[in-house]
């Protein structure tokens, strides 16, 4: 559970709230009600600031995507292409525990809007956008350009296909596996002489 700001607003506090409570439970199984309890407020304060459990989706979505800019923007700051495709698979391992019992936060609301199509639906698919242009990005800087777009999926469908399984399973050994073997995949795909000279 993320420690409580003392400055965040009580909207900050009901996405926060709302994010980690769909997580658990799900969306559909939400509801207004519940996203009040864990945010400790009273139901007319979400009606306040939301007029839907859509709009509160919105800005989940956006509050996710501003933490994954964090990260991705730490990540480029601080490795090379390589290492940086590394530290996304370590993502997973660390949140192995949590990803076991209720399954990626943005893979698994993104399913679960999808039977939607359209509006929400579309903005809950944009993390995952943002993961494989990112990754295609680091592939592309390894000299794999024609072939980034097929690995950067790759890439992305093993690390949530893991997820949903070791969701399935109540597993968090299946996200170790599928990572390791995503590493080894990656030092095999990077041409030696691309790592020496990163070196």
């Amino acid at each position: 559970m993320e420690n409580m700001d003392a400055n965040e607003s009580r909207r900050d506090r009901l996405v926060r709230a709302a994010s980690q409570v769909i997580h658990r439970q799900g969306y559909g199984r939400t509801t207004l009600a519940d996203i009040a309890q864990a945010a400790d407020v009273a139901l007319g304060s979400v009606y306040y600031y939301f007029k839907s459990k859509d709009e509160i989706a919105s800005a989940i979505n956006t509050r996710r995507l501003n933490h994954l800019d964090r990260i991705l923007i730490r990540a480029t700051e601080t490795v090379d292409p390589l290492g940086r495709l590394h530290a996304l698979i370590q993502l997973w391992v660390s949140d192995k525990e949590i990803d076991a019992l209720y399954g990626c936060p943005i893979g698994s609301l993104c399913y679960e809007l999808a039977k939607q199509r359209g509006g929400v639906s579309d903005e809950a698919a944009e993390p995952l956008r943002v993961l494989l242009r990112w990754s295609e990005e680091q592939f592309r800087l390894l000299g794999r350009s024609e072939a980034s777009t097929s690995l950067a999926l790759h890439m992305i469908n093993s690390l949530q296909g893991a997820s949903l399984v070791a969701n399935a399973f109540n597993d968090p050994a299946v996200i170790v596996k599928e990572t390791d073997h995503l590493k080894e995949w990656l030092n095999e795909i990077v041409p030696t002489a691309t790592r020496a000279r990163m070196h």
